[in-house]
C-alpha cells in the first residue's frame, strides 16, 4: 500500500504538470477525477449533498483530461428532497446528456423512506430530457422496494424521438444535402421560418447515421452553422469548424471524411472506421514527344550500334571488292586504287542505305554480287525504320507522368487542397520522401483551385473511394480533367470515422451497428447507390478512364493528325544535310580555282 500511495503521488505531479503546460484549469478535485478515471478506470460514482453541481463541472473536465475513456459511467446522487432544486440543479449538458443517472432523494435528514428518481433522457429535447422522473420508492426499516424495478434502466434501446445532431457541410458522397429536394431531416442552424430549414440528407456516411436512429428510435437533425470545414481543436480545449460544435455542444456527432487525427482524439472520441480513404492526385497528363530526336526513336540505342556496325562491314567489303577489281581491270596504282575504292565503298553504302541509285560501272562478278546483297540489307533495314516513324509520327509517344509519389518529387509538381487537413495526418511524418512532397503542398479556396485547374499545370488532391470510386471537389471541372490523369497509388490512406463527444452514451451500439453495417455488406451498396444518385456520373468515369498502367504501351492513344512539331528533328537533319552539302561545294569550287 505504501508503494501504491506513492506511485499515486508521482501520478498526480506529472499530471498536474502537463495540465500546467497545456494551459488547461483545473483544481484539486479535477485532478483527483482524472486521476482516478485514468489509473482505475472508476466508471461509478456517488455523490453527496452540495457537492452534485461542483463535482458535475468537475467531472466535466475530468472525462476530457483523462487519457482512459469511460462509456458505462453510473452516476448515484444522494440528496435531501426539501434543499433540492431540481429544476436549477438540472440544467447543465451533464443531466441532459448522460442515461445512467439516480438520485437518492429523502424527506428530510433522519428519515426512512427515500424517492428514487432518474433523468428522462428520452424524447425530443423540447420536453426537457433532464427532468427527474420518480421510478420507485425504499423503504430503509422493511428494506422493501415498492415497485423493484432497475434503478437503471436501459434507456438507450429507445430514445423516443430524442434527436442526434450531426455536424456536417456536403462533402459528397460521405455527407450529401440538399436544399430543394423532399426533406428528409432539419437543419437546426437555419431557423425555423427559412426556406433551408427543411432538407434532404444522404451519404455514404450519413446512411449510417440513419440506419442507427431507424433502429434506436431517434430523430436525425444536421446543424452547418459553423460547419464550413473540418475544423480543429486546439490545446486550450476550444475549437472550429465542424469538430468545435462538438465541443460546443451543438452537435452529437461530427462525419464526413472525418480521419483519425490525434489531436482531436486527446480532446473528443471517435468510432468504430466507416470508409477506407486513400488520398491521391489528379496530375497533368503526360505530354506527347515531339522534338528533334523523334528521328531517333524507331530504333533503340543497340539497335542503331547494330546497324552502324552493319553499314561499316558493308563499306569494308565494297572497299576491298572494289580494290580488287582495279587490280584486275583498270591495273591502278596503289595510293590512286585504294583512295578511289574507299571514296567508291563509303558512297555506295550510304546511297544503298537512303535508297538512291548509284553512278559507277562495276565490272567485276564479286563487286555485283556484293552491291545487291548489300542492296537487300539496307532495304530491310529502311523499311523496318519507315514503318517505327510512321507509326511515331501517327501515334505519338509520350513523357512520363508524375504519377507516382517518386515522379512527382522528381518533376517538383505543386499540388494542392483546399484544406490543411488534407495533408494533417501526415504532417511530421518520418518518411523523407513525404516531407519533401509537403514542401510543394498549398492550400487554396474553392475559387482559387477552380482557376488553376484551368490554367496551371499542378497536382489537386481527391479521395479514392474503397468501391473504385472518387470523392472530388466541384472545383474540378470535365474540361480540367480531360488534361490529368490520376495517380497510380495513393500518397496516403485513411480510415474515416465519426467524432463524439467524450462520454457520449451510445458510441458502443454505434459500433455495434458498424460492425454490421460492413459485414453485411451496406458499405458496398450505399457507396454505388450514393455515386448514381448526387455524383456526376461522367465526371466519375471519365477518372477511372484516365488510370495510367505501369507500362505506357497499355494506354488507349488515338491517332492524332500530324503538325510542324511532328518534323523538327527531319527538317533538323535536312538542314544539316543541305549545310554539309554547301560546305562541300564551296570547298570543290575554291579547290579547282586554285588548282588552275
Amino acid at each position: 500500500m505504501e508503494k501504491s500511495f506513492e506511485q499515486n503521488v508521482i501520478d498526480a505531479e506529472a499530471r498536474r504538470q502537463q495540465l500546467k503546460e497545456l494551459g488547461l484549469h483545473y483544481d484539486d478535485l479535477v485532478l483527483k477525477l482524472t486521476l482516478s478515471i485514468e489509473t482505475s478506470h472508476c466508471e461509478t460514482f456517488l455523490i453527496f449533498g452540495d457537492f452534485m453541481s461542483r463535482f458535475v463541472a468537475a467531472f466535466a473536465q475530468a472525462s476530457m483530461y483523462s487519457i482512459w475513456r469511460s462509456l458505462r459511467n453510473r452516476f448515484v446522487f444522494a440528496h435531501v428532497a426539501q434543499e433540492l432544486d431540481e429544476e436549477a440543479c438540472c440544467s447543465s449538458y451533464f443531466f441532459q446528456d448522460q442515461p445512467n443517472i439516480l438520485f437518492v432523494l429523502r424527506s428530510y435528514a433522519n428519515a426512512t423512506d427515500f424517492e428514487l428518481k432518474t433523468n428522462k433522457y428520452v424524447g425530443p429535447r423540447a420536453e426537457q430530457p433532464q427532468q427527474l422522473i420518480l421510478i420507485d420508492r425504499y423503504d430503509a426499516r422493511l428494506q422493501l422496494f415498492q415497485h423493484n424495478v432497475p434503478l437503471f434502466p436501459d434507456k438507450l434501446r429507445d430514445l423516443q424521438g430524442r434527436e442526434v445532431i450531426i455536424a456536417c457541410f456536403d462533402y459528397r458522397p460521405y455527407t450529401v444535402i440538399k436544399y430543394t429536394s423532399p426533406s428528409n431531416a432539419r437543419d437546426v442552424g437555419v431557423a425555423m421560418h427559412s426556406n433551408l430549414s427543411q432538407v434532404y440528407i444522404d451519404g455514404t456516411e450519413t446512411q449510417v447515421v440513419l440506419s442507427f436512429c431507424a433502429q434506436f428510435n431517434c430523430t436525425v437533425q444536421i446543424d452547418t452553422s459553423d460547419a464550413n470545414d473540418w475544423g480543429n481543436i486546439y490545446p486550450n480545449m476550444s475549437g472550429d469548424g465542424a469538430l468545435g460544435m462538438i465541443l460546443g455542444h451543438k452537435a452529437d456527432i461530427c462525419i464526413g471524411a472525418m480521419y483519425s487525427w490525434y489531436d482531436d482524439y486527446t480532446y473528443l472520441d471517435l468510432s468504430m472506421y466507416l470508409v477506407r480513404s486513400g488520398i491521391t492526385c489528379l496530375v497533368p497528363a503526360p505530354k506527347r514527344l515531339a522534338s528533334w530526336y523523334l528521328p531517333l526513336e524507331p530504333f533503340q540505342a543497340t539497335l542503331w550500334a547494330a546497324v552502324l556496325l552493319c553499314l561499316s562491314i558493308e563499306t569494308f567489303g565494297l572497299v576491298l571488292a572494289h580494290r580488287s577489281e582495279l587490280e584486275l581491270y583498270a591495273g591502278a596504282t596503289p595510293v590512286h586504287g585504294w583512295w578511289r575504292s574507299t571514296k567508291f565503298g563509303l558512297v555506295t553504302t550510304f546511297k544503298l542505305f537512303i535508297s538512291q541509285s548509284g553512278n559507277s560501272h562495276a565490272r567485276s562478278v564479286t563487286v555485283r554480287v556484293l552491291l545487291f546483297a548489300c542492296f537487300l540489307n539496307d532495304i530491310i533495314i529502311t523499311s523496318i525504320y519507315g514503318g517505327g516513324l510512321a507509326s511515331i509520327l501517327t501515334i505519338p509517344s509520350l513523357d512520363e507522368a508524375a504519377d507516382t509519389m517518386q515522379r512527382m518529387l522528381d518533376q517538383r509538381l505543386q499540388w494542392a487542397g483546399n484544406s490543411e487537413a488534407w495533408v494533417s495526418s501526415i504532417r511530421g511524418s518520418d518518411d523523407p520522401l513525404m516531407n519533401e512532397l509537403l514542401d510543394n503542398f498549398g492550400v487554396y479556396s474553392d475559387e482559387q483551385l477552380l482557376e488553376l485547374a484551368q490554367s496551371k499545370r499542378m497536382g489537386f488532391t481527391l479521395e479514392r473511394l474503397p468501391f473504385g470510386h472518387f470523392a472530388i471537389g466541384d472545383y474540378l471541372t470535365e474540361q480540367s480533367i480531360e488534361h490529368m490523369v490520376i495517380m497510380q497509388e495513393d500518397l496516403y490512406y485513411q480510415y474515416t470515422v465519426a467524432f463524439v463527444p467524450r462520454l457520449w452514451p451510445l458510441l458502443e451500439r454505434f459500433n455495434a451497428l458498424v460492425y454490421r453495417w460492413h459485414s453485411s455488406g451496406f458499405d458496398k451498396y450505399w457507396e454505388d447507390r450514393v455515386v448514381a444518385d448526387n455524383l456526376n456520373v461522367k465526371i466519375q468515369q471519365q477518372v477511372e478512364s484516365t488510370v495510367l498502367s505501369s507500362g505506357q504501351e497499355d494506354i488507349d492513344i488515338e491517332p492524332v493528325m500530324l503538325g510542324m512539331s511532328n518534323f523538327a528533328g527531319i527538317l533538323l537533319v535536312w538542314v544539316l544535310g543541305i549545310s554539309l552539302a554547301l560546305m562541300a561545294f564551296s570547298v570543290e569550287m575554291l579547290t579547282l580555282k586554285y588548282s588552275t
